[in-house]
C-alpha cells in the first residue's frame, strides 16, 4: 500500500493535479507578489535579492532571529528554511482505500482532497510571510529547531518609508487633511523612485475612523469640495481608494491569529513594483532536490499506525521595502 500511496504522491502526479485546480487567491501574494520562479539551488545569491530589493540585505542574528544561514558580513548566499506539512493518514482509512484501489476517478478525488489541505496550509503561511515583508521590509518568521526549541529566521529589507502625523485622524477629522496625508505618503514613494501607481490599504481601526468620517460628512455635505463614499470593503476619498484591511494569518508555533496588517496602520503601496516569491530547491530525495512549489510523500508511521504525508515547499519572498510608506494614522 505504501508502494501504491507513493506512485500515487509522485511528483509528476502532483504537478498534473496542481494543473487542473485554480490557483488560490490571496489579498498579499496575488496583489504584491506576483512574480513567482522557481530557483534551482537550496540558496538564494545576494545579487538575486539586490535586483529586487534594490538595498544589500542583513541576515539578522540570535537574540533577534536565527540567520538562515551561518554568514560573515561577506555571506552572498542565504538558505530559506521549508515550510513543512504533516497530514496523518490512519490505518482504518489505509483499509477505506483498499476497497476504491482500482477505482482511478475515486483515487484521483482522495488525493486531491489531500493536496488541496496540504496546499492551503502551505499558501497560508506563504501569505503570512509576504505580509512580514509588505509591511515591516523584513521577512520574520517562526520556526521549531531540532529539539522542538522555537525560534526566528528572517532577513532585513530596509526599514519602509513612513509618514507621521502630528495629530491622529478621527471621526472629525476634514477629509483635506486626509487628502493631504495621502498625497503625501504618494509622493513619498515616488520620491524614493520606486513606482508612480499607488493603492492604499489600510488596518480595522483606520477603517472604523474612515467611517466615522463617512457618517459626519452626510451632515455637512452640501457644497463639499471633497467627498467620501464607502464602497464594499473601502473608502473612497476623491479620487483615492482605500481598501480596508482586516484579515489574518494563523501563527505557525501559537496557532493564534495574526493580523495582515496592524490595525491602526494606513499604507501607501507602489502597485507597478511587483513583489518576488522564489521557490527554492528542496531537501527532499524523492523530489530529487528539485524546485517544485509543493511536494508531497506519504512515509510509513514507526508505530504502524498509518501513513503520514509530508508536503513542504521553500519560498522565499522579497519587496522593496522603499514601495511602501506606512502612517500610524489612528490613537
Amino acid at each position: 500500500m505504501l508502494a501504491k500511496l507513493k506512485n500515487l504522491f509522485a511528483p509528476q502526479e502532483i504537478a498534473q493535479s496542481l494543473k487542473t485546480v485554480p490557483p488560490i487567491e490571496s489579498t498579499i501574494m496575488t496583489r504584491y507578489f506576483k512574480n513567482r520562479p522557481s530557483h534551482p539551488s537550496p540558496m538564494i545569491g545576494i545579487t538575486d535579492l539586490k535586483a529586487v530589493i534594490q538595498t544589500v540585505p542583513v541576515v539578522r542574528r540570535d537574540g533577534a532571529p536565527l540567520p538562515l544561514i551561518e554568514e560573515s558580513i561577506e555571506t552572498q548566499f542565504f538558505a530559506p528554511l521549508p515550510i513543512k506539512v504533516q497530514i496523518a493518514v490512519t490505518a482504518s482509512e489505509v483499509n477505506d482505500l483498499r476497497v476504491i484501489m482500482g477505482n482511478q476517478a475515486a483515487l484521483s478525488a482522495w488525493r486531491q482532497r489531500k493536496i488541496e489541505q496540504i496546499r492551503q496550509t502551505v499558501h497560508d503561511s506563504t501569505e503570512g510571510m509576504c505580509a512580514t515583508v509588505l509591511t515591516s521590509g523584513k521577512l520574520s518568521w517562526p520556526v521549531q529547531l531540532p529539539g522542538g526549541r522555537p525560534g526566528e529566521y528572517g532577513l532585513d529589507y530596509g526599514e519602509p518609508l513612513t509618514c507621521e502625523l502630528a495629530t491622529k485622524l478621527t471621526g472629525a477629522t476634514k477629509l483635506s487633511e486626509v487628502y493631504r496625508l495621502l498625497e503625501a505618503m504618494k509622493k513619498q514613494i515616488r520620491m524614493a523612485g520606486l513606482g508612480g501607481k499607488v493603492e492604499f490599504i489600510c488596518g480595522a481601526d483606520v477603517a472604523a475612523v474612515f467611517i466615522d468620517m463617512a457618517e459626519n460628512w452626510k451632515s455637512t455635505a452640501q457644497n463639499a469640495p471633497l467627498s467620501i463614499r464607502l464602497g464594499n470593503g473601502e473608502v473612497s476619498i476623491g479620487a483615492s481608494a482605500i481598501s480596508f484591511m482586516d484579515e489574518t494569518y494563523p501563527s505557525p508555533i501559537s496557532g493564534e491569529w495574526v493580523p495582515k496588517l496592524d490595525p491602526k496602520t494606513l499604507m501607501a503601496i507602489a502597485t507597478d513594483v511587483p513583489g518576488t516569491i522564489w521557490y527554492c530547491a528542496i531537501d527532499s530525495i524523492s523530489a530529487n532536490n528539485s524546485a517544485v512549489p509543493l511536494h508531497i510523500v506519504p512515509i510509513q508511521r514507526d508505530d504502524d499506525t498509518g501513513i503520514t504525508l509530508i508536503g513542504q515547499a521553500k519560498p522565499m519572498p522579497a519587496r522593496p521595502s522603499r514601495s511602501v510608506c506606512k502612517c500610524i494614522a489612528v490613537a
